[in-house]
């Protein structure tokens, strides 16, 4: 039985890694005709630390989310992918990849690059990859190379 998706949520977080996701993402989505959910998560944990939480923090990290998105939104759409969606949300990015987005969003794929930490850094925060693994009720694809993106 061949699976059909429908709505693809990729997450982006600017590393080399979710680069090789997005480019398997619209591969997958033009295979599917499907949607592609390009995602990022602002990681608000990372900014608990700074004493006075200035609006200007949130900003600058929403615009630098929403340019990187815009730009690999025009690759998606020059690539042939009509079904382009961005999505910034704002908290832990992975109760919120794993769950609140593609419940929301009504996400059946998962896409993520695989995680450049090492077994001891795992060990001490865990990757996001694994933890959607163990928490999505939807198809998660960890990518890990660049050969394979056809």
């Amino acid at each position: 039985m061949s699976q059909k998706y429908e709505r693809i949520l990729v997450a982006i977080d600017g590393s080399y890694e979710s680069e090789l996701a997005f480019e398997k993402g619209v591969n997958v989505a033009l295979r599917n005709d499907a949607e592609l959910l390009l995602t990022h998560v602002i990681d608000t944990r990372a900014l608990q630390s700074v004493a006075t939480f200035d609006t200007y923090i949130y900003e600058k990290l929403e615009q630098e989310a929403k340019d990187v998105l815009a730009d690999y939104e025009k690759q998606a759409r020059e690539k042939g992918l009509q079904k382009v969606k961005q999505i910034i949300e704002f908290g832990n990015p992975k109760v919120l990849l794993a769950r609140d987005i593609p419940d929301k969003e009504k996400v059946d794929l998962i896409m993520v690059g695989a995680t450049g930490l090492n077994t001891f850094e795992r060990l001490l925060i865990g990757s996001s990859s694994e933890y959607i693994m163990r928490h999505a009720k939807v198809d998660l694809l960890v990518v890990r190379d660049r050969e394979k993106t056809l």
